[in-house]
């Protein structure tokens, strides 16, 4: 069997956090987005959400200066003693991250003028309840700016995944398939819908691109990026009977784009939230 369906890295207990710092390469472009969209101004209180390794969170806290403060918060515990060793190397003393969730937000109503999210909110175990917690701890008049990638994200690789699922009648792997996109990537609309509901004004939807490229599929699967983030949960898809078989079928198609178009491409579309805590 291929290495990289073999591999068992277990992302649960932090193995990866002594290279995890790759993963801003993933979240750099949804992150520009947001440095280049929120209103600059002195004397902010600042939240992240998923601050994960502490992009942008840790670059806000530079670009605002020494009036401001910026919180972050994530579940992550490894990646959040990653972030505050950052920040205790740089000498910041307007930012800290915490452990905690989404959810349930450890701040006083009204607290925060800015509260932003690089592809967090749409990895919450409930969204409803975070955006419940985001409009509480938002002063009247807030800046909520997030990013988040779109539901056709890697649609060159589902789709192929998907017909050979269909192809082999594997319907409840095809059912789960589609469960983990909406759970993790809802659609625009939904999301836009989400928003409003929970007291903000949606002022401004920026949508844009980029695109994850690859010399053929042996690499696209065994780069770090894919084997550890997103291959586990594709294994777990197809289910171990038919793993080897379904990968090699795969493989096989993405080959044939490649030799064609000289590279095998994943589109990343992506979205940016401009919203603004409706004053009552």
């Amino acid at each position: 069997m291929k290495e990289y369906l073999t591999d068992k890295f277990n992302l649960e207990h932090g193995k990866l956090i002594s290279f995890a710092d790759e993963l801003p390469l993933w979240s750099a472009p949804f992150g520009m987005s947001i440095l280049n969209t929120i209103k600059m101004a002195k004397n902010l209180k600042v939240l992240d959400i998923g601050s994960g390794l502490g992009f942008p969170s840790i670059e806000i806290a530079q670009r605002l200066g020494e009036s401001s403060y910026v919180y972050g918060i994530d579940p992550w515990n490894d990646a959040n003693e990653r972030a505050n060793l950052k920040i205790k190397k740089y000498g910041l003393k307007n930012i800290k991250i915490i452990d905690g969730f989404a959810e349930r937000l450890p701040f006083e109503n009204s607290f925060f003028d800015l509260i932003i999210s690089n592809n967090g909110i749409n990895n919450v175990e409930n969204i409803q309840k975070t955006f419940c917690e985001c409009w509480r701890v938002s002063k009247p008049g807030a800046q909520f700016v997030f990013t988040m990638n779109l539901d056709d994200s890697m649609i060159e690789f589902y789709q192929i995944l998907k017909d050979e699922l269909e192809k082999r009648e594997m319907h409840s792997a095809v059912r789960k398939m589609k469960e983990h996109i909406y759970h993790k990537r809802k659609p625009l609309k939904e999301m836009n819908d989400l928003v409003a509901s929970n007291g903000f004004n949606v002022k401004e939807i920026k949508q844009d691109i980029f695109y994850l490229r690859f010399v053929d599929a042996a690499s696209m699967f065994s780069h770090s990026f894919i084997k550890y983030w997103f291959l586990p949960l594709w294994k777990e898809i197809v289910g171990a009977q038919n793993l080897e078989e379904i990968f090699n079928s795969i493989e096989n198609r993405l080959n044939a784009i490649s030799e064609k178009e000289n590279e095998i491409r994943l589109s990343i579309p992506f979205a940016t939230f401009v919203c603004k805590k409706a004053v009552v």
